[in-house]
């Protein structure tokens, strides 16, 4: 299918009119398209005299002017702006992004199309974020991308960089419990510990999931080390 922007100017007694069409067409040859479409502009009363295309005995004058091949997209956002809407419809729409108060998480819901939803929000460990796809009347897809994906190889933390932040943010138990007034033994403190905190077994540590005195570098720095945290 091609889609054309068509100029055509119009001879009607001593006025003229310029008209702008769109119009599609299976064929490949645009130019013959649109001599055809100018021939049919009045009906099937036509004659050809030189370039002109003439109706009703000739008081009609038609002439091809210019013919445009669009892109699809083009003739859609044209077509829109012909038909007076200057927004024309997208296929996704953001419904709502923000703080679900009933469940406690940040969240974008996005429709797509006429039969589609997709929800985007953080997973409970916030390692990542997940990906729900409904269709017309439930689940279809889900996935989860996690953050450590997102790093380029360029961004990683280096080992100075790492043993920097293992040096000035780690916590042991007594330390940190003592500093949150929770009980000293794991058994009564980790769960409450693992809402904030992730715990490095190898130093047995404590180091803050998220920090606002983190610098931006250190809160990359603390996202690699939680999500690679067997290696420390």
């Amino acid at each position: 299918m091609k889609y054309l922007l068509i100029t055509l100017i119009v001879q009607d007694g001593e006025n003229r009119h310029d008209h702008r069409i769109l119009h599609t067409t299976p064929g490949k040859d645009i130019h013959f398209a649109a001599e055809r479409y100018a021939a049919s502009f009045y009906g099937n009363n036509v004659e050809r005299l030189l370039s002109w295309w003439q109706f009703n005995a000739g008081s009609i004058a038609v002439e091809l002017f210019s013919v445009v091949e669009l892109s699809e997209y083009e003739y859609n956002l044209m077509k829109a702006i012909f038909d007076g809407d200057e927004k024309p419809k997208r296929y996704f729409s953001i419904v709502q992004a923000g703080i679900e108060k009933g469940l406690q998480r940040e969240e974008v819901e996005i429709n797509c199309g006429e039969n589609g939803k997709i929800m985007i929000h953080q997973d409970d460990d916030k390692l990542g974020f997940i990906i729900d796809v409904y269709g017309q009347n439930d689940l279809a897809d889900t996935m989860t991308v996690w953050e450590e994906d997102l790093i380029d190889d360029e961004d990683a933390p280096n080992e100075k960089e790492i043993k920097a932040y293992l040096k000035g943010w780690g916590q042991k138990q007594g330390e940190i419990t003592s500093n949150l007034g929770y009980p000293k033994s794991h058994s009564e403190s980790d769960e409450l510990l693992m809402e904030d905190y992730f715990f490095l077994e190898g130093r047995k540590e404590w180091y803050p999931k998220i920090s606002r005195m983190y610098i931006k570098r250190e809160q990359l720095i603390a996202d690699y080390i939680r999500n690679n945290r067997d290696n420390y």
